[in-house]
């Protein structure tokens, strides 16, 4: 009897087990996470896709840097904001779930008209941390040849540099950009937004295959509904999450 118990237990506890997705996300990162409620268009819309795929999300937050090595470890089920790596024999990447879009941002009133990188020489340059590796060789050899150039770790501390005019220029995410723009009561009016880097795709890395097959059917079908539109609305106030190019199988 006592057996037979414990084995409906045992039972019991795998089939809730296997009712849940555990995800490796970032640190707080608004508006794409925000830790103080857990909300934001990264956490709500895998949220989304992992109810699509019939899973409750539970999110452990790292830093990004470790997400990787994590995931590696076995330590969960999905790993976010991860660049497919051809030579990487044991993950599995899904197509791309998320877009950045790097902008040089500018107060109007100095009017730089910025189009290339090669226009940054002149100017105070303050980054977000780690950008001189992450945004390509090309902007890695403008670099040194900038005026002044620094990164820091908080994202809001660039908008506050540009807006005393401890800087020319800040990069950073557009959506990030205008998020703590708008908590200092600024518009876009405010600013000179150039687009001078390809937008950055990540990719979810697992480590079952079959998981990255049905995460990328849940993600080629949400596209196609209102929540992928409202949820960007929600936080980003337009749409700029374009991935067309996924089709539901």
């Amino acid at each position: 009897m006592r057996w037979s118990l414990f084995l409906c237990i045992a039972i019991s506890l795998t089939a809730q087990a296997k009712t849940e997705l555990t995800i490796l996300v970032g640190l707080d990162k608004p508006p794409y996470i925000e830790l103080k409620d857990s909300s934001g268009y990264e956490l709500d819309l895998l949220r989304v896709l992992s109810k699509k795929m019939g899973f409750d999300a539970v999110f452990l937050h790292v830093p990004n840097a470790r997400i990787k090595d994590l995931m590696l470890d076995g330590r969960a089920d999905m790993a976010t904001l991860q660049r497919p790596d051809p030579e990487q024999q044991v993950l599995y990447y899904s197509q791309p779930y998320i877009r950045y879009q790097n902008i040089a941002a500018s107060l109007a009133s100095k009017t730089l008209q910025l189009h290339q990188l090669e226009q940054l020489k002149p100017y105070s340059v303050v980054a977000f941390h780690n950008a001189r590796t992450l945004l390509g060789p090309d902007y890695q050899q403008v670099v040194p040849l900038m005026m002044n150039y620094q990164e820091v770790a908080h994202q809001r501390q660039q908008l506050q540099m540009l807006l005393l005019e401890r800087c020319d220029v800040v990069v950073m995410d557009r959506n990030i950009f205008y998020y703590y723009a708008k908590l200092a009561g600024h518009g876009m009016q405010s600013f000179d937004v150039a687009a001078l880097f390809q937008p950055s795709l990540y990719s979810v890395a697992f480590t079952n295959p079959q998981l990255r097959k049905k995460f990328d059917k849940a993600l080629a079908e949400v596209q196609l509904e209102p929540v992928f539109t409202q949820l960007q609305l929600k936080y980003f106030s337009e749409v700029n999450q374009q991935l067309q190019w996924l089709q539901p199988e």
